[in-house]
């Protein structure tokens, strides 16, 4: 088997197996939308006219994140749900498909692919490709949210939002248009590396023990505004943009590709060696 007729069998059988799994994020676009809306009608209820949302401000408020949490006795911890549950359920979307493609099929993929890193390499582009499918339903239905509410398809981001909705508490009363690049781009390399440091795990682990591993960077990343928890990177409201002493998105960009590049090199060594016949 060539190795184009290996990866159009890998985005053609994983596309299909995980339709449905799309169709739960477009789901969740839609809830979010819906909350975000109501939302700000009902914090600006007593004023004249409630503030418009613009296509960045729904895609801040999905990819924000909370501030950096300060432990304390009088705050307690924000659980960040949405942000959580869209990252966790994007991972778990990729969770499954490569460890039950390589045991429905066994010897034979190797047999025909002639060698380990063709798969390898196939499925690395798949789980890529899957999670730009996510982010695109994210962008578009966004989008299609905007027409029928009638909210403004823009990228300028409000102002109010950020403090009044978001709680971020930043100093700033204007927002550079550099941080519209962060809000659409780092969520989705975040996504990425993490999904490749899952299948990776998953050579060595049990994939569902690999999925709580990338739950548990997620919470901690949350938790601790620590610059090698990749997870802050994936929050704008914690971006040097937002807040003082804020992460820098060249640093997020960085570390996101070394995952990546990590988790492809480490994978593919090891599964040259991957005991194939004990997964069958």
């Amino acid at each position: 088997m060539k190795f184009y007729k290996l990866l159009t069998y890998d985005l053609r059988n994983g596309f299909r197996l995980g339709m449905t799994k799309l169709f739960i994020v477009l789901l969740l676009v839609i809830a979010f939308c819906v909350d975000f809306y109501l939302q700000k009608r009902s914090v600006y209820f007593f004023d004249a006219i409630t503030p418009s949302g613009t296509w960045i401000d729904y895609l801040f408020y999905f990819h924000a994140g909370i501030k950096e949490y300060i432990p304390s006795l009088t705050d307690e911890f924000i659980f960040p749900a949405k942000w959580l549950l869209l990252h966790l359920f994007i991972l778990y979307s990729t969770l499954y498909y490569p460890d039950r493609d390589l045991s429905s099929m066994g010897l034979n993929i190797l047999v025909r692919t002639k060698g380990r890193v063709a798969w390898w390499v196939s499925k690395t582009i798949w789980s890529v490709c899957y999670v730009f499918a996510c982010y695109l339903i994210i962008f578009l239905f966004v989008y299609l949210f905007g027409l029928v509410v009638d909210e403004p398809i823009s990228l300028e981001i409000t102002p109010i939002f950020i403090n009044d909705l978001l709680r971020a508490d930043s100093p700033f009363d204007t927002f550079s248009s550099n941080l519209v690049p962060i809000i659409i781009l780092l969520p989705l390399l975040v996504s990425i590396a993490l999904n490749l440091l899952q299948m990776t795990c998953s050579l060595f682990i049990k994939p569902i023990y690999s999925f709580g591993l990338m739950g548990v960077i997620l919470l901690a990343s949350a938790y601790n505004m620590h610059p090698l928890l990749i997870g802050n990177y994936a929050m704008p409201i914690r971006s040097e943009y937002v807040v003082e002493n804020g992460f820098q998105a060249s640093t997020g960009i960085i570390l996101s590709v070394v995952i990546m590049f990590f988790s492809f090199i480490v994978g593919s060594i090891y599964f040259k060696r991957y005991d194939i016949l004990h997964e069958e």
